[in-house]
């Protein structure tokens, strides 16, 4: 019954192009301010966060990088590699395999803005994803989140991360699960390499900020008004 549909992704605007008679693609954004704290990415006198966030319905793709995870965990370095998990708690994290004293889990942050403080303290952000065709509508969340505040980013190589990672540049893609351990020590032994890549795509950031997706707000609140008349 609706005039018009928006949604946040090509794949998904298919499937209701089926059920609605005009979709627009308006893709996820987040407030510029995000964009104004610096970044330290030498996390000297303290220990490197490697860090993972989701939700209860997120969880189920967490299983792809445990092992990494707990690797890396152990991973010998001056102040130490502790993992930090937002979104789930402690007793779903030891249900994973995720385990020991380095591992961290905060739970369920209700706020946006404390869920972005929260995240906003990780030196390398992973976001493991399996190839289900839900995965393959979704938005890449976690690189909006992840570019905006300029920390690099290793995703699962599904079709939304595919769309916007180039591998190396300013990102990483995983295929296969060996790839995950190997990318984190990579970033965890190079700050250099975490600045470059985090600094990269926080630079293209800017197209991601809310303020520049207002004129197509502005366009599909328009679109039904124009119709009626």
């Amino acid at each position: 019954i609706a005039d018009l549909v928006t949604c946040c992704s090509e794949p998904l605007a298919a499937v209701l192009r089926d059920y609605a008679p005009d979709v627009r693609v308006i893709p996820n954004g987040l407030p510029a301010q995000y964009l104004g704290r610096p970044r330290d990415y030498t996390a000297e006198g303290r220990p490197l966060y490697v860090g993972w966030a989701g939700t209860s319905s997120t969880v189920a793709e967490l299983p792809e990088a445990v092992r990494a995870l707990n690797r890396i965990s152990q991973y010998s370095r001056p102040g130490g590699v502790q993992v930090r998990l937002v979104g789930i708690d402690a007793g779903q994290a030891m249900g994973l395999g995720l385990k020991g004293r380095q591992v961290g889990a905060l739970g369920w942050v209700e706020r946006i803005e404390h869920y972005l403080h929260a995240v906003s303290e990780f030196d390398v952000w992973v976001a493991p994803y399996r190839g289900t065709a839900f995965n393959s509508a979704k938005f890449p969340t976690k690189w909006l989140e992840s570019s905006v505040l300029g920390i690099p980013l290793i995703a699962s190589d599904t079709p939304a991360y595919r769309a916007v990672i180039r591998h190396g540049e300013n990102g990483f893609l995983v295929r296969y699960e060996h790839e995950w351990g190997r990318l984190l020590k990579r970033l965890v032994d190079d700050p250099e390499l975490r600045q470059r890549i985090g600094m990269t795509a926080r630079g293209e950031a800017s197209g991601s900020i809310m303020q520049a997706l207002h004129h197509q707000w502005e366009a599909a609140v328009r679109a039904p008004q124009e119709v009626t008349a």
